[in-house]
Formats: structure tokens, sequence, C-alpha cells
């Protein structure tokens, strides 16, 4: 699935948030299955943010570094 850029830009502080709320959610809840099961989907949402910030840091750093040009061989075939 591809998404537009900004919606990929902002998805990472979007799972912050349903994180940091989750997160919040199983603190205020102390015990029970509902504590437990906000804090999964809050772990879950916290590393979901972290790799996507990280896919895309390294794909800018590699931007960066690769201009994405081909490098041309001399060609024997049209000879």
């Amino acid at each position: 699935m591809r998404l537009a850029r900004p919606v990929y830009e902002i998805l990472p502080l979007i799972y912050v948030a349903i994180g940091a709320l989750a997160l919040l959610i199983a603190y205020l809840a102390h015990e029970g299955p509902r504590s437990l099961l906000a804090f999964g989907i809050g772990v879950l949402a916290e590393i979901a943010a972290l790799t996507i910030f990280l896919h895309r840091q390294d794909y800018r750093a590699q931007s960066r570094e690769y201009s994405g040009e081909t490098i041309d061989f001399p060609s024997t075939l049209h000879g």
C-alpha cells in the first residue's frame, strides 16, 4: 500500500498519540484485562511509530547519498 507523502510524514505522530493514550488508559485502569489490552495496544503503537520514523530517516539518508543516476557503460551490441 502506498500513502501520500504528507500522510506518511504525520503517521508516526498519530501512532505516538494513540500509544500514549493507550498507555495512559492502562495506567488509570490499574488491573484487569482492559488494562492489559490497553498496554499491549500502546506498546505496539509506539513500536510502529518508531519503525516508521526510522524507515523515513533511512530513506532520507539514502536519498541524499545516492542521486539515482545510473552508470553508462559503452555498449557493444549496437556495433
